[in-house]
C-alpha cells in the first residue's frame, strides 16, 4: 500500500472503537488465604487482594490516602479480571486460597485519579542464568539476587524449564525474541547471566537496548548480590529518565504491516487512561508518525508498555521525539 493510502486508511482506522485485552502482569496478581468459598469473603479477599496490588503498582506507598482508593473499595470485585481458589494443604477441609488476577488498566484508572502524572511501576525482571554446567537456575537457586533486588524495588522472574526463550537472541536483544519473553512473562526487562566458576557474565536488556558487564572472585552468593545490584543501578537511571520530559509530542512507531498492527497498537494507547488524544499525522512504508498528547511523560508511558510485549523502544527517528517498535 502506498504511504498516501496507508495515511487515509490509518486516519479512518483511528476514529475506530477498539476494545484491547489487556495483558496479565505479575504486579497485579495475588494469593489471598481465604476461610470458605462463600461471597461475602471472596469479596473480602478482594478488598484484600486490591490493597496489596495498589500498594505494589504505587512502589511501595500505602494506597489508602489516594484519592481513588475509597470508590475502587466500594465495588473491588469489578476491578479483578479472574480469580481461581486453591487448596493451600492437600486433604479434605485444609485452609484455602483465592489467586487473583486484576485488570491492570483498572488499577492504572484507580491510581490516576486526581493524580494523572502517577509514576509508573518498575517492571519485574525476568532473569535467565545458567552455572558453569548449562544448568538453568531456578528461584531458589537466585535467592541472594532475588533478595538484594527486593531491597532495590525490583521483583524477579525466572523462566519455566518448558519455556526458556532463546538465550543468545535475548542476549543480543533481538526485537521478536524479547517481544515474545514479554508476552509470555509480562515484562520487557530481561537479565542474562551466566555464572561460571570464577566468572560470571551478566547482560541486561531494557529499554531497546543491551548492557554487559563482567564480575569476578567472590563467591557466588556474592557474585549475585552484585549482579543485583549493578542491574538495580543501570534501572534506576532507566527508570528516572522517564519520570520527565514532555506529555505531548510526536511518536514514530515502526513494524506496523496490516490493519491487525495498527488496531493493536491504538488499543495499547486507548487502553491508558493518561493518554488524551492520538492520532497519525504521517506514513511511510516503513512506519507511521503519530501526535499524543498525555498526562503523563511519554517517555514514562511508553516504557510501561513493553511489558505487554508488542511496543519497544527503537532508534531515534527524525522528526520524532520517541520511536518505538511494534512487534506483533
Amino acid at each position: 500500500m502506498r504511504p498516501a493510502r496507508l495515511l487515509v486508511f490509518l486516519t479512518l482506522l483511528v476514529v475506530a472503537c477498539i476494545g484491547p485485552a489487556v495483558a496479565q502482569t505479575s504486579i497485579y496478581t495475588v494469593t489471598v488465604p481465604v476461610a470458605d468459598t462463600s461471597a461475602a469473603v471472596r469479596d473480602q479477599a478482594f478488598a484484600n487482594g486490591l490493597t496489596q496490588v495498589l500498594a505494589r503498582a504505587s512502589n511501595g506507598a500505602d494506597p489508602r490516602g489516594k484519592p481513588g482508593y475509597a470508590q475502587a473499595m466500594k465495588q473491588p470485585g469489578g476491578l479483578v479480571q479472574q480469580y481461581q481458589y486453591a487448596r493451600t494443604g492437600g486433604a479434605n477441609g485444609a485452609p484455602l486460597s483465592l489467586d487473583i488476577v486484576f485488570d491492570p488498566g483498572a488499577i492504572r484508572r484507580v491510581l490516576a485519579v486526581g493524580d494523572a502524572a502517577v509514576a509508573a511501576p518498575k517492571a519485574p525482571v525476568l532473569v535467565v542464568a545458567r552455572d558453569a554446567s548449562g544448568k538453568l537456575l531456578s528461584q531458589q537457586d537466585l535467592l541472594p539476587l532475588a533478595q538484594m533486588a527486593d531491597t532495590r524495588g525490583y521483583q524477579i522472574l525466572v523462566p519455566k524449564p518448558d519455556a526458556v526463550p532463546d538465550v543468545k537472541a535475548l542476549a543480543s536483544g533481538d526485537p521478536a525474541t524479547v517481544a515474545n519473553a514479554a508476552r509470555q512473562y509480562n515484562t520487557g526487562v530481561v537479565l542474562v547471566g551466566n555464572i561460571g566458576d570464577d566468572q560470571t557474565d551478566w547482560t541486561l536488556v531494557s529499554a531497546g537496548k543491551t548492557t554487559s558487564w563482567k564480575d569476578s572472585g567472590e563467591a557466588r552468593a556474592a557474585l549475585l548480590n552484585n549482579g543485583a545490584n549493578a542491574m538495580a543501578d543501570k534501572l534506576d537511571r532507566q527508570f528516572a529518565a522517564t519520570q520527565g520530559g514532555s506529555t505531548s509530542g510526536k511518536v514514530w512507531v515502526s513494524g506496523l504491516h496490516s490493519a491487525s498492527d495498527y488496531a493493536g497498537l491504538l488499543a495499547t494507547f486507548q487502553n491508558d487512561p493518561s493518554i488524551k488524544t492520538v492520532a497519525p499525522i504521517a506514513a511511510s512504508a516503513d512506519g507511521v508518525l503519530f501526535t499524543v498528547n498525555a498526562a503523563a511523560p511519554l517517555a514514562r508511558l511508553v516504557a510501561g508498555y513493553a511489558s505487554a510485549g508488542h511496543v519497544l523502544a527503537a532508534d531515534p527517528h527524525d522528526g520524532a521525539d520517541l520511536a518505538v517498535r511494534w512487534v506483533p
